[in-house]
């Protein structure tokens, strides 16, 4: 059986997917995650992760506000 990637979970991109949706590298994702400065992405499994399209929407239009972050900084 080949080890082939199963597909996200609807209306989620894998990181790829993601930076491909955005115009951007993906480990440009990368950092911004190891930074926390981009849009939220979901950990799945050790070494996946998935983005919320209407996330990356909002942070391309500059309407993302995440929460957990801005708590935090508070």
């Amino acid at each position: 059986m080949p080890n082939t990637p199963k597909d996200p979970p609807k209306g989620w991109l894998w990181s790829a997917g993601a930076a491909d949706y955005m115009g951007v590298h993906v480990v440009t994702l990368y950092r911004w995650r190891r930074d926390e400065i981009g849009p939220k992405a979901k950990q799945i499994g050790r070494r996946r992760y998935a983005y919320k399209i209407s996330e990356l929407d909002a942070w391309m239009n500059s309407d993302y506000v995440d929460s957990d972050r801005a708590t935090a900084a508070a």
